[in-house]
């Protein structure tokens, strides 16, 4: 059984809103790879924009609300961020710090809960990890 690679990877707030934040936002980096950052690389300019300015609002306004942000889904302790239809990148909140953990592009119809509960897997296991990443540095 091999064990995988989990790291976390701090997303640069701009040097004007630093003195703003409230919450830092990381991705995961499993065994050198990120499905958070190989999507967004993807997107065109339009929603890179979109993704950039939700995910500075998210870490500078504390509480911040959007229609393309859903915090809790049904049944479920994580969100999603969505920059345009069919396109959803997952996060859980962890103290304050916000946690990219997925993507998936849906080609129609919505995401069924089989979908959901694997997901719930996944950021199960990754909060362990972030857990233990924040006691190795404090």
């Amino acid at each position: 059984m091999s064990l995988s690679k989990i790291e976390f990877r701090k997303i640069p707030i701009p040097s004007i809103y630093r003195n703003r934040v409230v919450n830092d936002i990381y991705y995961v980096v499993e065994n050198d790879r990120s499905i958070v950052m190989d999507n967004f690389i993807n997107l065109n300019d339009d929603e890179k924009d979109i993704v950039k300015a939700l995910l500075i609002n998210m870490a500078t306004i504390k509480n911040f609300k959007s229609p393309k942000i859903i915090y809790n889904l049904k049944k479920y302790n994580y969100g999603e961020l969505k920059p345009k239809p069919h396109r959803f990148f997952f996060f859980q909140k962890c103290g304050n710090n916000y946690v990219l953990f997925s993507y998936v592009m849906k080609k129609k119809n919505s995401l069924n809960d089989e979908f959901y509960k694997r997901l719930n897997k996944e950021k199960i296991r990754y909060e362990k990890e972030f857990e233990k990443y924040i006691q190795r540095n404090r």
